[in-house]
């Protein structure tokens, strides 16, 4: 057989493989099911936290606490106020106005920290407040798409608007950081979150 001919041969044995090959892969793709359609709800969390009356019982304790813990820092404001008004009609020097001098001076290192506790502790307990919130809500979500056969659920920011006369990375951040860009009204859960831990929480 010429070597002509023994190429000939070969590049048809090559065209051969590979036709059975395509044929083994399409009939493979072919034969995989076709993909169950998802279902899909968002739910707008801060309408639902807004619209929770636990949120309200909660910030109410919350402030009551606040309260207290700012009357206890009001007293010191006050005697730091009465030290101002008393140690300019003292005689410098004298023993009586270095002593109120160095007790106006601890009086406003103590409003000081209490100032600066107070802010911590507040956002700590609001911080707990929003993360227990949040846990019920997850739960909440996770049984009505039991229920309801939802597969996943977005928290939608479609309606986050875009900072207006912002730099450009900020915007761009504010572009690509978006999770739904758009979404029909019929998939909104957020009225049946709310319901329904409403509803939980009034129960007796």
């Amino acid at each position: 057989m010429h070597s002509k001919q023994r190429n000939l041969f070969w590049i048809a044995g090559i065209a051969i493989i590979l036709i059975g090959a395509l044929a083994w892969t399409a009939g493979a793709v072919s034969s995989r099911p076709p993909a169950q359609p998802t279902a899909v709800a968002v739910v707008d969390i801060v309408d639902i936290i807004n619209g929770l009356e636990e949120r309200e019982v909660l910030e109410g304790q919350l402030n009551a606490r606040m309260e207290s813990r700012q009357s206890q820092l009001n007293e010191v404001v006050d005697e730091l106020k009465a030290l101002e008004e008393v140690i300019p009609m003292l005689t410098r020097g004298t023993d009586e106005h270095r002593e109120k001098l160095r007790e106006y001076l601890e009086k406003q290192a103590v409003a000081k920290a209490r100032r600066e506790a107070l802010s911590q502790i507040v956002s700590i307990d609001m911080g707990n407040v929003m993360a227990g919130l949040f846990t019920k809500v997850e739960d909440a979500i996770a049984r009505i798409s039991e229920r309801e056969g939802y597969d996943i659920v977005l928290l939608d920011d479609s309606k986050f608007p875009l900072p207006e006369n912002a730099p450009d990375p900020d915007v761009y951040r504010a572009i690509i950081t978006k999770s739904v860009v758009y979404r029909h009204d019929s998939i909104d859960i957020t009225q049946r979150v709310i319901t329904l831990m409403n509803n939980e929480y009034s129960a007796p």
